[in-house]
């Protein structure tokens, strides 16, 4: 790569990243992916030489036909790719300050839009669904009592499965019964436990002898989020299809639904924006809705003809 570029990218991603943004190493490293994935595209795909990836070069086409090559290609999803987008519009926008040559070229890139995603529709378990996958999971197992433990501990602080994973034990505070949680951006949150909750953590973490360090570890290091999924995927026989975020979205419904201020669950689920938050409550609206309509009796919606009413077509037309 010319110096422009790799030095640019260099700083970025070392110094820029860690020392100004104080990025998470998860986040750090998805930047990394993108401009790995991207340089392989334009050596491996374009057939351009290192020293010809440059600012001139790549330009708004090289980008857009980049995005193209991630949907069609690598079969991404929009989400995926919007994320890389953003990733490369966050380093553009670094490399605007000082690269007035080549200014032009970097607003055009700036300026490719993100594309529209459809968004799914969200997943979530009843109250009933979610105490019956309680109720099946052997507890008579060392095994069985993690599993229970991590899933409640994740249904009900509505955390993130990364969250879970870093999770320390010095995090937690059973007499007060809270647990800090590191989100993204690494910014921390309070979060309350149930009572349940607390005897389920106090009865692993004794019966475990885990003093400090990762809540779930193996040998002292902290699990993957296969670690999560393969303990749903083991303990959970369901008809649905259920992930570490379905619990996630599950507690914030349980709690609309109960009445509880939308407030206080923009800060437990740690959403900057009450937009984020507001879904849940479209989703409560749209099950209520579906429920009143199915409660309702069937009502004769045929009307009839106006036209073969000769009496009211006469008052009509005399007015």
């Amino acid at each position: 790569m010319s110096k422009d570029f790799s030095y640019y990218l260099s700083k970025f991603l070392k110094d820029y990243l860690i020392i100004e943004r104080n990025m998470s190493s998860h986040t750090i490293r998805s930047y990394k992916k993108t401009f790995q994935i991207l340089i392989d595209y334009l050596v491996n795909i374009k057939a351009f030489k290192l020293k010809d990836i440059t600012f001139e070069n790549v330009t708004r086409e090289v980008i857009i036909e980049f995005l193209t090559y991630l949907e069609e290609d690598k079969k991404n999803s929009i989400r995926t790719r919007n994320q890389r987008l953003a990733s490369l519009k966050s380093f553009y926008q670094y490399c605007a300050i000082d690269e007035i040559d080549n200014i032009d070229n970097i607003r055009k890139i700036l300026g490719i839009k993100a594309k529209k995603e459809i968004k799914k529709v969200m997943n979530y378990l009843t109250e009933e669904e979610l105490q019956k996958i309680f109720n099946s999971i052997d507890t008579s197992t060392n095994k069985g009592r993690r599993n229970l433990t991590l899933l409640t501990l994740l249904y009900d602080t509505a955390s993130r499965a990364s969250e879970i994973i870093n999770l320390k034990v010095e995090d937690i505070h059973l007499e007060e019964k809270y647990i800090v949680l590191t989100g993204k951006g690494n910014k921390q949150r309070i979060v309350s436990m149930m009572e349940q909750t607390k005897k389920l953590l106090i009865r692993y973490i004794e019966e475990n002898n885990i003093q400090e360090g990762y809540l779930f570890n193996k040998n002292g290091k902290k699990m993957n989020n296969e670690f999560i999924k393969d303990i749903i995927k083991s303990s959970i026989k369901s008809e649905k299809t259920i992930s570490p975020h379905t619990f996630r979205h599950t507690r914030a419904v349980h709690l609309l639904d109960k009445g509880v201020n939308i407030i206080y669950i923009q800060e437990l689920l740690g959403h900057t924006s009450i937009n984020t938050t507001m879904e849940y409550a479209k989703v409560i609206e749209k099950t209520k809705f579906e429920a009143i309509e199915k409660a309702s009796p069937k009502i004769d919606n045929t009307l009839p003809d106006w036209n073969n009413d000769e009496d009211l077509l006469s008052q009509l037309l005399s007015l």
